[in-house]
């Protein structure tokens, strides 16, 4: 079964990159998923795709975590919006958050005000 799933998807991400020439192949299979599973028909009826409103929800933060590159997500980005607007059904997508990434698991959190002790009497 898994062999089966496996090879869906390696097709998939082959017809949308064929429909989608300029998406970054780290971002194929968030297409694939978020495309795949919204109830639309086929892969390729992107009327039907861009009319659902979780579109950009399952998308973006599958590009966020599959795409490191900052030209990468954005590109992405413009595709859809681009790709929605050809179909009929433009959307806008909340701009990519271009932040370059903390770690905060080594970082001591730093108090922001000064406390004063009470003094014992």
């Amino acid at each position: 079964m898994k062999f089966s799933h496996a090879l869906f998807a390696f097709a998939a991400a082959g017809l949308a990159s064929a429909q989608l020439p300029d998406i970054p192949p780290c971002a194929l299979l968030c297409f694939v998923d978020a495309l795949g599973n919204d109830g639309c028909s086929k892969l390729t009826d992107f009327k039907c795709h861009c009319s659902k409103p979780e579109l950009p929800g399952k998308i973006t933060p599958c590009v966020e975590k599959s795409c490191p590159d900052l030209e990468a997500r954005i590109s992405v980005s413009n595709i859809v919006v681009d790709q929605c607007s050809k179909a009929g059904v433009p959307i806008s997508i909340p701009p990519v958050d271009t932040r370059v990434p903390t770690d905060t698991t080594t970082a001591a959190p730093q108090p922001s005000a000064c406390i004063p002790r009470r003094r014992r009497a």
